[in-house]
């Protein structure tokens, strides 16, 4: 088979998949997306776009094991009642209608930044739906505020999201909580506030209709799913908080030039295992944990390399903004431009995943944090575009479709646009004048 033949197979794939992804709440169509994902993944082993040994070779094992682990920290924290309680006593805050979206805002992004967005999408999207049912209002704006809180939230550190992981293990970044940190924090909290404000306004009719009900104490008892675990709510709280402090603590070590063995991944394996072994409901743990998100991310990995091993990426990248080391100012453009628009097409991790050798060809090292960042932010904030920008946003609309809710492509797009239009405006100058 000629190479041209065989790259517009591929694309007839990808194609494919990405159709069914984008148009699979017509007529019934309800596979759940990491099915897709999966079947597009093994159609290009079939096809012959990828072998299998690559196919294999392709899921990045540092970042399935960092999810695995924070699945499993999350979900004791799920079914031991913790999440649930914690909701409450957030919400219990409340005053009025308009303060709900404030508090899951706010809560839902700084836990993002430490526990994976991921995981945090997963969780919250049952509480969204509760709560717009208690509230008597459109789950779609509960929805929405949860996926830009966990993306937004998320930019901040390596522990985010994937994409950025990936960077953090890729580039070489010594201490990379710290060096995400001294060019992310300020532009996320900018963007936190600038967000939280614009959906406030976007959502003002929702939150101040007439005869809308309000009961802020008893917002979640609806969504009361299980008796209160207080040993493994201890355990599972005690453990997060030391697998967040290991990591903090192995990222000062090498900011003071102490190298370790391990790092993120291990880390939180550590914190996972010390779980499944000290909780005594280690099968259930596993039992509930939702595995069809880790073949999400598998799928994602082996189709985004079938691209790449085509020559469909390199193709790609010629009419990308070119990148240079030597014009800061240019290449923060240059990054931040490639990540908003390949996201929408590949997803933020796979382009991610793709984008990376591309500028470790082109001499960038672990000294130019400042351009590790602009791909981390700018990766992250392009999944609020669309559905498709982020796994997070795929994995709130399955989890919703799950309970009865369908939120659409177009829904998303119209809030989005206007969201990541501002984000990209406070990031590119919190990092041009930065640099």
């Amino acid at each position: 088979m000629s190479a041209e033949l065989q790259q517009l197979i591929t694309l007839v794939v990808f194609a494919v998949t990405y159709g069914a992804i984008v148009l699979r709440n017509l007529k019934g169509f309800t596979l759940p997306i990491w099915a897709i994902l999966l079947a597009g993944a093994v159609a290009m082993v079939f096809v012959g776009s990828i072998g299998v040994v690559d196919a294999y070779r392709a899921v990045n094992l540092p970042v399935i094991t960092f999810l695995f682990s924070m699945f499993t920290l999350v979900t004791g924290l799920d079914i031991s009642g913790a999440l649930e309680s914690f909701a409450k006593a957030l919400l219990r805050r409340a005053k009025k209608p308009g303060d709900v979206i404030y508090l899951t805002f706010f809560g839902f992004a700084f836990g993002s930044a430490f526990l994976m967005n991921d995981t945090l999408a997963l969780m919250g999207t049952p509480i969204m739906l509760t709560l717009s049912r208690r509230l008597n209002i459109s789950p779609r704006p509960l929805l929405l505020t949860l996926a830009f809180a966990v993306t937004t939230g998320s930019v901040v550190t390596p522990m985010g999201n994937p994409q950025n992981l990936l960077i953090a293990l890729a580039s070489g970044i010594t201490a990379p909580v710290i060096g995400f940190a001294s060019y992310l924090l300020l532009p996320t909290l900018l963007n936190l506030g600038a967000t939280y404000l614009l959906l406030r306004v976007l959502f003002k009719k929702e939150f101040h209709k007439p005869g809308g009900k309000f009961e802020n104490v008893a917002l979640l008892e609806e969504g009361g799913r299980r008796a209160t675990d207080r040993r493994l709510a201890r355990l599972s709280v005690s453990l997060v908080v030391f697998t967040l402090a290991l990591i903090l603590a192995v990222n000062i070590l090498e900011a003071f030039g102490i190298k370790q063995p391990f790092g993120i991944s291990e880390v939180s394996l550590l914190g996972a295992a010390l779980l499944l072994l000290l909780s005594g409901r280690g099968r259930e743990i596993l039992r509930a944990m939702d595995w069809g998100i880790l073949l999400l991310f598998a799928g994602l990995f082996v189709l985004m390399q079938s691209l790449s091993n085509n020559g469909i990426i390199a193709s790609v990248a010629q009419y990308l903004p070119a990148l240079g080391r030597g014009d800061p100012h240019a290449s923060l453009f240059s990054i931040l431009v490639s990540g908003l628009l390949l996201s929408q097409v590949l997803s933020n991790v796979p382009m991610v995943a793709l984008y990376l050798p591309i500028m470790k060809s082109l001499s960038y090292g672990p000294q130019d944090v400042y351009a590790w960042a602009a791909l981390a932010g700018g990766s992250t904030l392009a999944g609020n575009v669309t559905i498709l920008g982020a796994a997070s946003n795929l994995i709130i609309i399955e989890e919703a479709e799950r309970g009865g809710v369908k939120l659409s492509f177009i829904d998303f797009l119209k809030v989005g646009v206007l969201v990541t239009a501002v984000n990209f405006a406070v990031l590119y100058a919190s990092l041009y004048f930065g640099v």
